[in-house]
């Protein structure tokens, strides 16, 4: 008996009939993507280290999957004692974003609207929920500057949520400058605010004063009126920060009427983060009363673009969690009544014969299939199968080539 060979630990084989629901998942969320202008682009799994590991992307740089260089330049590589990995696969779909917008900068329309459907990769430890291959369904809006973009995003992005049958979402919304603003109205001026906002970004999961604790070196007193002040704020307090926190405050009160007035959920959130260093503006993500846990997210990180020698480009993205909202789905959404036919056949003569009918018999039977079949040696077990897959309909062959179709 031949040796089964897995696949690499943390990421996965899809069989019929999960693999038929996360295409039309995916298809779903596409088409609503589409109906809103969202252009469809695709980029290369790989891409140049110097592409990938460009400072912005926080941790994620760390979970890189590198690829060796090759042949002569490896050798070279080996010899000097230098990098030996010259490519990586992506770990998301911003920075490629990017870094395609700088290249195609001529040939596309501003503001452009970008939908990105893609795998990416991650070298981190598999866990529930969390794989090293996974699908993000991306829509980008490049070139305008205004909360417009964040409005529409998180519009389209629920639409898809929605009809896919998972309702009841709430945005949960945020400013990364109001954030900076809170983090040194309470700390003092600080020239790297990540770690602190990693701190905060625990919050979630773990308790206050264990976060007080990890920002003790700024002071514990500091970092506990910080804490509260991030539990418990509202736009009026977080617009009385400063004169620049209630510029903020108030992009954030249009985003949110906004999308209220829009039938979404959406609610201020002063302790929601994002831990990608990238982000320079609002940011949000969808939360969904039955899950701990977001189903999409995203923000704005304007001038991404110049890292690649375009201009400084306004941009802000919505990701939807696709593994996430894939265990979500009900199987039976997809389901379109047309009949599935099995049928099955003895002999090759007989299946030969079923095959040049076929054409005529799918014709006859619009939007539903039709497979043309051997007949396996445990025909229960075959049909046991093919039900499990939705056949409702079996026939024989010598009866599908003879009698009505």
């Amino acid at each position: 008996m031949a040796r089964r060979l897995h696949a690499v630990r943390g990421m996965r084989d899809f069989v019929p009939p999960e693999a038929t629901l996360r295409r039309r998942v995916a298809d779903t969320i596409l088409d609503i993507y589409q109906s809103y202008g969202f252009e469809p682009i695709e980029t290369p799994a790989l891409e140049d280290l110097a592409t990938l590991l460009g400072g912005q992307a926080g941790e994620n740089e760390k979970l890189v999957f590198k690829v060796l260089r090759r042949g002569e330049r490896l050798e070279e590589a080996l010899t000097a004692g230098s990098e030996l990995a010259d490519a990586g696969l992506r770990f998301d779909l911003t920075v490629p974003l990017a870094r395609f917008v700088a290249n195609h900068l001529h040939e596309l329309p501003m503001p452009f609207k970008a939908a990105h459907v893609a795998p990416v990769w991650r070298a981190e430890r598999p866990q529930r929920g969390r794989f090293r291959e996974f699908v993000q369904c991306d829509i980008d809006i490049v070139g305008e500057p205004s909360v417009a973009a964040e409005i529409e995003l998180c519009s389209a992005g629920l639409e898809a949520l929605r009809k896919l049958g998972i309702s009841g979402c709430t945005v949960r919304l945020n400013d990364r400058r109001l954030l900076r603003e809170a983090v040194e109205a309470h700390l003092g001026p600080l020239d790297d605010p990540y770690p602190v906002y990693v701190a905060l970004d625990r919050l979630d999961n773990s308790p206050a004063e264990a976060v007080v604790k990890e920002l003790a070196p700024y002071g514990e007193d500091r970092a506990r009126a910080l804490v509260e002040w991030v539990t418990d704020a509202d736009l009026a307090s977080a617009a009385a920060l400063s004169e620049r926190a209630a510029d903020m405050a108030d992009g954030l009160s249009t985003t949110l009427a906004a999308l209220q007035a829009a039938g979404h959920g959406a609610r201020f959130d002063p302790a929601l983060v994002r831990g990608i260093a990238y982000y320079t503006g609002q940011i949000f993500e969808v939360a969904h009363p039955e899950v701990g846990y977001s189903l999409a997210g995203g923000g704005r990180y304007d001038s991404m673009t110049a890292r690649f020698g375009g201009p400084d480009l306004p941009m802000c993205g919505f990701s939807i969690g696709f593994e996430r909202v894939c265990d979500l789905v009900d199987r039976g959404l997809f389901a379109t009544g047309a009949p599935r036919v099995a049928v099955t056949c003895a002999t090759e003569e007989e299946l030969l014969a079923c095959l040049a009918a076929a054409p005529a018999a799918r014709a006859a039977r619009t939007g539903g299939t039709v497979s043309v079949l051997r007949r396996a040696r445990n025909a229960r077990k075959q049909r046991e199968d093919l039900e499990r897959l939705g056949y409702s309909e079996f026939v024989d062959g010598k009866d599908f080539v003879t009698g009505p179709r």
